[in-house]
């Protein structure tokens, strides 16, 4: 278990955590976490670079025997 924070802080050092925690919520405010980027589906080209028709025929998968 985590050692219990100090009962008593010095004003100077209880007026400095009190502006760092100040800085970090106007940072927080002002500049938000970027967004990733949208994920992108890997699409099939055809050697020449032309993409793939938007419609895919459906792929048979026939049952595995074993």
């Amino acid at each position: 278990m985590a050692d219990p924070a100090p009962l008593y802080l010095s004003p100077e050092r209880l007026e400095q955590l009190q502006r760092i925690t100040d800085a970090i919520r106007l940072r927080a405010a002002l500049y938000p976490p970027p967004k990733p980027p949208p994920r992108r589906r890997r699409t099939r080209q055809y050697p020449s670079g032309k993409p793939n028709p938007p419609w895919q025929p459906p792929r048979y998968h026939g049952r595995r025997r074993g």
